[in-house]
């Protein structure tokens, strides 16, 4: 009997554990949200800070290749919608939103033509030969692709 009542304190322990992991792991959520009018990394410290700072962003990884940034949240404090709506806030185009024109006045010259749909007029290559190890023509000779944990 002694056995039985071990075993089924065991069971029901380790059925609290799996719960409690499938939980936390539903708490958090990654999506993929797209910049189509993303134009070089002179507007990464923007897109960063805003996500930074957005309630609830665990992580993000911008991505200049597919003009998209991979987000993870938790879901309790955030959605898509209102990460989107915060890079709109800031100048950025997404699915969701039209970028914010007062945002986007001030955006460096070349992401702020590019946001308007017009010729960024920059001299950074925007048709990119993605080699993982690879710079733009900028001053600074940031790497293009970042990763963010908080």
């Amino acid at each position: 009997m002694k056995k039985f009542f071990l075993v089924a304190i065991m069971a029901v322990f380790a059925f609290s554990v799996a719960n409690a992991q499938e939980q936390a792991v539903a708490e958090e959520q990654t999506v993929q949200i797209s910049l189509p009018k993303y134009c070089c990394s002179e507007s990464d410290a923007l897109i960063e800070k805003t996500l930074a700072y957005e309630k609830g962003v665990e992580s993000f990884q911008l991505n200049p290749i597919t003009k998209s940034v991979l987000v993870t949240f938790k879901t309790k404090k955030t959605n898509q919608m209102k990460i989107e709506k915060a890079l709109a806030k800031a100048g950025f185009e997404t699915p969701n939103f039209q970028a914010n024109e007062r945002a986007v006045a001030k955006l460096p010259n070349c992401c702020k033509n590019t946001a308007r749909g017009l010729e960024s007029g920059c001299g950074h290559h925007h048709g990119h030969d993605h080699n993982h190890d690879h710079n733009h023509d900028h001053q600074h000779g940031e790497d293009c692709n970042h990763e963010h944990n908080h």
